[in-house]
């Protein structure tokens, strides 16, 4: 590589990197990828095209994701070793759109090409969203939550439409720039028409309007409390921590829902794994539960640990209590209700890549093992039902969700559509320690409400937990590693966005346009 090109990777690399929370950088995606423009469009082999896009994104990765190696807290060997292999697993997803493009823009003129370019970058991100290695953290949308006014259309469009707006926006830029270094250019008139439709297309989504109004198609308020109660997590599921000692963490709870209770709260929001055992499972405890839950006279969410034993036929992938026992833990939430002694539960079905699970572990069962975290908690087992869960006082329905699953937006709108009137996110981001996850976290989660014109409640156990409206507008943000009780009136939705009714429809059809292209590429002489 010449000097030249060092230049541009870390130029576009270091760009691309603060695109994303926490740096509210509202401009710079808009040229972000310019730099990786003018690398790639010098590029005439596969090699090459994939050696800069790979530095490229090494870099962008670095600083956007630094915090997935877990080094700011306790330091998990196994933590850092997973962060650390995402740091060169994460650049080199971004080299197989470059790869396939190289393709297209050999056999089309630059002008076709940079109309293509925004499409297969759109592609690659969609397909990224599935299969048990997904891990969509850096779909290039999610690094507008800052400037709301001009993400609402993403009603229609989703998160993969804005991604097109902002990949347009460099495609023109460059193609200015372009013509601009060219010796034959293309005249004053058509530079300045270019650049009038640049000012447009970018000031266009400020006069979209959406049809949503917020006071109309919404049922009565429902007093929402959240709880976040800072503890270590590693210290919660540490091996000295005794049924008795876990259940003292689930007294002390109640103990808050309790005085959210006395200020008007109907239903009070524990974060994920607020209780840290399978508390249906162990009869004396959850009939205590249950009765203060009934005396409290106010609801609870919570996440859990829940656990199916195997009497025979047990999965490959299950655990086991000395080679004998066979069980699967879920990840998994359960809604109390005062006076129905019947549970609601969710199991989390989109599991963390090696945090959570060992991608297709049932074909390597052997890594469940040496790929155990420090706390033991790495394999999960995958829920199969989607809940929707209903609150008989305010007779309503809502969608709940733990941690990683609200990065998928159409997973999250399937869910809407089928009837959810508001979401709860309930996380659990300290292990990573205070770092950009916590924060990147909480803004992927504002698209979600704009795209389903949903109130969210988010609750975290050490932050960021907050409300977030039907237009992206954020309520009573707790600080990191802080406890925190949180209140507040929201408004449960009946209205659908078109996004809740068709989902990914913009990157199906982004898809469709690639491959069309891609083949008649390969026959075009």
């Amino acid at each position: 590589m010449n000097k030249k090109e060092i230049i541009l990777i870390l130029l576009s690399g270091i760009l691309f990197g603060i695109s994303f929370p926490p740096f509210s950088t509202n401009l710079i995606p808009f040229f972000a990828l310019v730099p990786y423009l003018f690398l790639i469009y010098n590029q005439k082999s596969i090699w090459k095209t994939f050696r800069v896009t790979y530095f490229t994104f090494f870099i962008a990765s670095l600083i956007a994701l630094y915090w997935t190696a877990g080094i700011t807290h306790m330091r998990d060997p196994y933590l850092i070793f997973a962060g650390v292999a995402l740091y060169f697993w994460q650049p080199a997803f971004f080299t197989l759109q470059s790869l396939l493009f190289l393709n297209i823009r050999k056999k089309y003129s630059t002008e076709i090409s940079l109309l293509l370019f925004p499409l297969v970058w759109v592609t690659f991100e969609w397909l990224y969203a599935y299969g048990e290695f997904a891990f969509p953290w850096l779909t290039f949308g999610n690094s507008m939550t800052y400037d709301l006014q001009k993400i609402q259309f993403a009603e229609l469009t989703g998160v993969y439409g804005i991604s097109l707006w902002v990949l347009y926006i460099n495609s023109i830029i460059y193609y200015i720039l372009f013509k601009y270094k060219t010796v034959e250019g293309f005249g004053l008139k058509k530079y300045l028409i270019l650049i009038s439709f640049l000012v447009i297309f970018y000031l266009l989504p400020n006069f979209y309007n959406s049809n949503f109004k917020n006071e109309i198609n919404s049922k009565d308020g429902i007093k929402i409390g959240i709880v976040q109660p800072n503890l270590d997590p590693w210290e919660k599921w540490g091996d000295g921590n005794s049924i008795q000692n876990r259940w003292q963490f689930v007294l002390n709870m109640l103990d808050v829902s309790k005085g959210q209770k006395e200020r008007g709260v109907d239903i009070s929001v524990w974060p994920e794994t607020a209780i840290p055992f399978d508390l249906p499972s162990f009869n004396n405890y959850y009939f205590q539960f249950a009765e203060k839950v009934n005396k409290l006279d106010i609801s609870i969410l919570s996440g859990f640990a829940d656990v199916k034993y195997y009497e025979k036929d047990a999965p490959i992938t299950a655990s086991s209590i000395n080679d004998k026992i066979k069980y699967d833990s879920y990840n998994a939430i359960l809604f109390s209700q005062p006076n129905i002694f019947e549970i609601q539960t969710y199991s989390k079905m989109r599991l963390v890549p090696f945090a959570e699970r060992v991608p297709y572990a049932e074909k390597v069962p052997w890594l469940i093992e040496p790929l155990r975290w420090g706390v033991g908690i790495s394999n999960w087992a995958r829920g199969t039902d989607s809940t929707i869960f209903y609150h008989s006082k305010s007779k309503s329905k809502f969608l709940s969700m733990i941690c990683y699953e609200s990065i998928f937006p159409e997973f999250v709108s399937s869910y809407v559509n089928k009837g959810a009137e508001f979401c709860i996110f309930i996380t659990q981001d300290s292990w990573w320690g205070n770092t950009s996850g916590a924060r990147q976290h909480l803004q992927i989660a504002i698209l979600r409400a704009i795209e389903n014109r949903r109130w969210i409640v988010r609750c975290a156990n050490g932050g960021i937990s907050c409300f977030i409206d039907p237009f992206g507008n954020v309520y009573d943000k707790s600080e990191m590693f802080s406890t925190a009780t949180l209140e507040k009136v929201i408004y449960p939705q009946t209205y659908k966005t078109f996004y809740s009714e068709n989902g990914d429809l913009i990157a199906r059809i982004s898809v469709i346009l690639t491959l069309l292209f891609f083949i008649y590429s390969i026959f075009k002489k």
